[in-house]
């Protein structure tokens, strides 16, 4: 090989390359008088890698069926570019279909489906409403019925065309995957739900846990990947005068991310998390939906812990009997919100406090008055934990080794004179939302305070 010529090297989905050994040549010389190594080179000069690509496009299809206004349809392609559409006059028996047809370009991936419910308006009452509906409100935002008075049927569909524009009857359903309402739709895919290649679903229904789904193959491979039906109804003989006037709007997105090198459980529609500290109250604190704490108590005061909320009032029970909280030690700590049986809980040196209902919409406390999740525990929450200590009397107050659903957060915080927050969004709650860690209160117990407690608020 001379040293003008160049390999050139292409990742592509059916190849791919070792690295590059060293050629080398190597030989030596041996004799009387002047001698040298012998030598000789050979250059691999201006190798090329490229990287593959992964373009999701998404076809879509809708059409509606509204009795004697007549019937209609709008398709299109969305790649990169949000797509609106716009649905008015919806009365009791009107239904319709909305087909998402993925294509990955070049390599395979897995897709994501996720979608938020964004309005969902009274836009006030007309007079046969107002007999039936007394929520009122003009425009009355998230006062109306309509998200929750239309029926969906999600699943896996097929679409077989034989020339033409798309038609209702050109798509058939393979696998049903959910039913219920638009607004239950919506808020059981907010989190992210992955979608499966092959059309499968778990033996209970609904959609895989994250991992268990098969990829959607690429346009390189063989085999079609199936499209995504909502089919949709406003139930005539179940809907009435309630939803005159109302309106909604929702949102939906589609995200694939590459099957190489990847298990599949990396959730692309989730939040991230951000953790900031301050001194005061994070706005968290002032916007909380729940309030946990745990209190040192000073004078004849006893060591407590509370939770803010069970029918407006406060739980609470001592810790370590008639005493107060003990000075420079650890103390651990664990406070759940358990979304399926909507419960909160603080445990503190092995004695837990429980709200039994975080969705009776009660106060927090008479002193608060902050609502609860009067509609369920939404699926990420933000979370605040404050350190308080009383000014001037030498007690600091000191949380550290926080751990929030098994993710250490590397941040601790320490207050002697005032109040200092660490603040944490979008905590993971579609499950058992978990935050641990340690309390410490240094100096002595004769000196504490009322002031001298540590809370933990969930927004």
């Amino acid at each position: 090989m001379s040293k003008d010529d160049n390999n050139t090297f292409e990742i592509s989905r059916r190849k791919t390359l070792a690295a590059l050994g060293t050629i080398g040549a190597a030989s030596a010389g041996a004799g009387l008088g002047t001698s040298a190594w012998f030598n000789d080179t050979e250059t691999f000069d201006n190798n090329i890698v490229t990287a593959g690509t992964l373009d999701l496009i998404v076809n879509y299809y809708s059409w509606w069926d509204q009795g004697m206004a007549g019937s209609g349809s709008v398709s299109g392609t969305a790649d990169g570019e949000a797509v609106t559409a716009e649905l008015s006059d919806v009365k009791p028996g009107d239904n319709g279909r909305i087909v998402l047809s993925p294509r990955i370009e070049t390599n395979p991936a897995y897709l994501w489906l996720c979608g938020e419910l964004t309005a969902n308006d009274e836009n006030g009452l007309t007079e046969p409403e107002a007999l039936v509906d007394d929520t009122g409100g003009d425009p009355g935002e998230w006062q109306g019925e309509l998200a929750q008075s239309i029926d969906v049927t999600v699943g896996y569909c097929d679409i077989q065309m034989d020339g033409g524009d798309l038609g209702p009857n050109d798509v058939s359903t393979e696998q049903e995957i959910w039913t219920g309402s638009l607004a239950d739709f919506l808020m059981a895919i907010e989190a992210g739900v992955p979608l499966d290649g092959g059309s499968g679903v778990p033996e209970e229904g609904s959609f895989f846990e994250p991992g268990d789904q098969s990829c959607f193959a690429g346009t390189e491979d063989e085999g079609d990947t199936p499209s995504l039906c909502l089919e949709w109804e406003v139930p005539g003989e179940e809907v009435g005068n309630e939803i005159q006037g109302d309106s909604l709007e929702f949102d939906l997105q589609m995200y694939a991310e590459q099957c190489r090198h990847n298990d599949g459980t990396t959730n692309p529609c989730a939040p991230a998390r951000t953790v900031s500290t301050g001194d005061g109250f994070s706005d968290i604190s002032f916007e909380k939906a729940l309030n946990m704490q745990a209190l040192a108590r000073g004078g004849s005061g006893r060591g407590e812990i509370q939770v803010h909320g069970d029918s407006g009032g406060v739980e609470d029970t001592n810790v370590y009997g008639s005493d107060t909280y003990p000075s420079n030690t650890d103390i651990p700590f664990t406070a759940e919100i358990d979304p399926t049986a909507q419960t909160a809980s603080l445990t503190v040196n092995e004695v837990t406090v429980t709200d039994d209902d975080v969705t009776d919409g009660d106060a927090n406390g008479d002193s608060t008055g902050d609502p609860e999740w009067p509609s369920g525990v939404p699926d990420y929450i933000d979370v605040s934990i404050n350190a308080s200590s009383a000014s001037g009397n030498d007690v600091t107050t000191v949380v550290e080794d926080v751990v929030i659903n098994g993710s250490p957060v590397s941040t601790s915080i320490s207050e002697n004179d005032g109040k200092e927050y660490l603040a944490v969004t979008n905590v993971d709650a579609s499950s058992t939302a978990t935050v641990e860690g340690t309390i410490r209160f240094e100096g002595s117990q004769s000196d504490y305070t009322t002031e001298d407690w540590v809370g933990i608020d969930f927004r």
